[in-house]
């Protein structure tokens, strides 16, 4: 009778060609991937799911470890946002046109009226094969399903849930290798060549809890630091804004960011962007929205930290600026910026009555704002608040996830932006700590959220100069116009912050300012 270990070995030879045992696993990862917190179609009924192109990254004597992109097409008719989000308050191209495309009516999955088309999305989704019998058990939530082929029956894993499917990932950036498959290539760059890179049988991995546009690993290992590895799930064309922005940090000598030790490239078809990125993992710290949450309840005063704040975002800024480069916010970039913000409240106003109320002034101070001077356009954050941000004791405040908006095209991502945009979604960061407290623990904290918004702005203002208030009251609204239609649709118990900040810049006006 085979011992455990003999009928867990993987014979290769045994089996189908890998493109075909893949091209079965569509079919599951169909089923399985709607049910992923990263997946950003939900809702759109279950996908039909083909292989875009993979890539084997380790064929072991037990198990195979593959990097996949799956093609996903979602049908007939229009494609709906992704659950939790937004997304069509920041679809479309720069001018804020919301984005036509869908399926050709008629058209097979996959197919329109002239032939093939594109896919609505690709994934990335790393997987493990072994043998069931005598394998060791999955983690929770690692297995996709099993395969009948001929040969014997194949468990399909989701690597970042498998020891062995992240050892293999992680080795792609310790030892510079590629790897290369059908429709599939993949290449490793160490942003700081030096850096010592985890790997051997003494790493500990982990998956990070409560992530959810993306997968990021935790990797340990005796006598090195700690390492966070992100896997990008979504997959665009163009460089990644979170590697980017943080690796010309990182290259800048910043403190403000967890230093990038590397990042790997993954093409298939037309399509190149970032798969991977690795980065220092600072432990046992606390989030800046955890830290504010309990002074704000407390009491205590929360001015000294947000003013610092504000000085760390000034000279992240600055280094970016230093790093990336700067363009004028001439007529043309303003104008092209309050368009979107006009369209974006048109839409919300449509949808919520109480942004409708508040639309002719919010209206004049975008027109207002127009005429103003405004700070030059870089790369920015694009996506700030406190949850983005840890309280190091050893090197103060340190920004994370330069992704974005991740429901924002990716192009659109890359581009420069305002870094008012940054500092407004702070400042509405800071005002829903007092509207949580409030809702969460009958906690007045409004005196508390005005001190720290007028703290940060005083800290960032410091650094990089007084904004025209009506600009930042624009940038402001702008995102609290986002967060109302947020709310509206999946926390209407909170709709009151967001309303609440609106009111205060309508009754403010065009020319007020904005941290009070």
């Amino acid at each position: 009778m085979a011992d455990a270990r003999s009928t867990a070995l993987l014979d290769m030879t045994l089996l189908p060609p890998l493109g075909e045992v893949l091209d079965l696993a569509a079919a599951q990862l169909a089923a399985w991937m709607p049910q992923q917190r990263w997946y950003a179609h939900k809702g759109a009924g279950a996908p039909q799911v083909e292989v875009a192109g993979w890539a084997p990254l380790r064929i072991a004597p037990d198990h195979a470890t593959v990097l996949l992109v799956a093609a996903v097409h979602l049908g007939d008719g229009d494609r709906p946002a992704a659950d939790g989000a937004a997304a069509d308050a920041f679809d479309g191209t720069a001018g804020g046109a919301p984005d036509a495309r869908g399926a050709a009516p008629g058209g097979a999955p996959g197919t329109g009226p002239t032939g093939p088309r594109e896919p609505d999305a690709l994934y990335q989704v790393p997987l493990v094969l072994r043998r069931p019998e005598g394998a060791p058990a999955p983690e929770e939530g690692a297995e996709i399903g099993v395969l009948a082929v001929a040969g014997g029956p194949l468990r399909v894993d989701d690597a970042t849930r498998d020891a062995d499917g992240r050892a293999a990932l992680v080795a792609t950036l310790v030892s510079g290798d590629g790897a290369a498959g059908p429709g599939l290539s993949l290449a490793s760059h160490r942003t700081l060549p030096d850096s010592p890179l985890p790997l051997g049988r003494a790493m500990r991995s982990r998956v990070l809890a409560g992530e959810q546009s993306n997968t990021s690993l935790i990797i340990e290992t005796e006598g090195a630091s700690p390492l966070i590895v992100k896997l990008f799930r979504v997959l665009q064309d163009g460089e990644n804004p979170d590697a980017v922005l943080q690796g010309a940090l990182t290259a800048q000598g910043s403190v403000h960011v967890p230093a990038v030790v590397g990042a790997a490239t993954v093409r298939t078809g037309a399509m190149r962007t970032h798969a991977l990125v690795a980065q220092e993992f600072l432990p046992q710290v606390e989030d800046a929205w955890r830290v504010a949450l309990r002074l704000a309840r407390a009491g205590e005063g929360f001015t000294a930290p947000a003013r610092a704040l504000g000085t760390t975002l000034a000279e992240v800024h600055r280094d970016l600026a230093g790093a990336l480069g700067t363009v004028a916010a001439d007529e043309g970039a303003v104008r092209t910026v309050i368009a979107q913000m006009h369209w974006r409240l048109a839409q919300v106003a449509a949808e919520v009555e109480q942004v409708a109320a508040h639309r002719e002034p919010l209206a004049a101070l975008l027109d207002a704002a127009a005429g103003q001077t405004w700070p030059a356009m870089q790369r920015i954050h694009g996506d700030l608040h406190l949850g983005q941000v840890l309280a190091s004791p050893e090197r103060g405040w340190v920004l994370l996830d330069f992704e974005g908006e991740p429901l924002r095209p990716l192009a659109e991502r890359a581009l420069p932006d305002s870094p008012l945009r940054d500092v407004a979604g702070m400042l509405r960061s800071l005002d829903y700590v007092a509207g949580a407290v409030a809702l969460e623990h009958g906690v007045d904290a409004e005196a508390w959220a005005a001190d720290a918004r007028a703290a940060f702005l005083e800290g960032w203002a410091a650094e990089a100069g007084t904004p025209a208030p009506a600009v930042l009251a624009a940038f402001e609204a702008d995102k609290a116009v986002y967060e109302a239609l947020y709310e509206s649709r999946q926390r209407p118990d909170w709709l009151p912050i967001p309303l609440g900040a609106l009111e205060r810049i309508s009754a403010r006006g065009a020319g007020a300012g904005s941290a009070g």
